[in-house]
């Protein structure tokens, strides 16, 4: 009996690994701006796929690639559209970190947004970028713009942390030079 869940579970696992395949092979090759060309490269303990839906779950020591951006997260779904030839969103829960060149964030949930190219934290979302920190309820990152927004609600105002000078060259700091 135990060999054959083994293999029951393998057939499965081959079964989630073509289509998660098949859900981002089109992503990868299709001709897209800069930037959405890159492979998107998911690695998890565990992968769960739903071949009525098409939504992928990634669970436990989730790590996300794509170009330089890297996103952490306990658990990760990608939600598929066009028939799976497209990615429409990627959902990541549970401590969530993402790192980018020299920025990093952190939020209880992550919403990447493929059309679009946005980046949606919330729940105690944290952006960082040098010593300069900002912190709000919904936290927007426009990745093909270079453009962040912050929500704010009746409990919680965005805050930002900004430290003038900092990263600066030398003999840049000051008034009048």
């Amino acid at each position: 009996m135990n060999g054959r869940r083994i293999r029951f579970r393998a057939g499965r696992l081959k079964c989630a690994v073509v289509l998660c395949l098949s859900l981002l092979l089109p992503v990868i090759a299709a001709g897209q701006p800069p930037g959405k060309d890159l492979p998107i490269i998911i690695t998890s303990e565990r992968m769960e796929g739903n071949f009525e839906s098409g939504i992928i779950t990634f669970l436990d020591h989730v790590k996300v690639v794509r170009g330089e951006m890297i996103l952490y997260a306990d658990k990760v779904e990608t939600y598929p559209e066009n028939k799976g030839k497209d990615l429409k969103r990627v959902v990541a829960t549970g401590h969530v970190k993402v790192i980018s060149g020299t920025r990093s964030s952190v939020a209880d949930r992550a919403e990447y947004l493929e059309e679009g190219e946005i980046l949606v934290l919330t729940g105690n979302a944290k952006v960082y970028d040098g010593d300069n920190t900002l912190i709000g309820p919904v936290i927007r990152i426009y990745l093909n713009e270079d453009r962040t927004e912050v929500e704010g609600n009746t409990v919680e105002r965005p805050k930002f942390l900004f430290y003038p000078g900092k990263g600066k060259k030398t003999g840049e700091e000051g008034a009048g030079k």
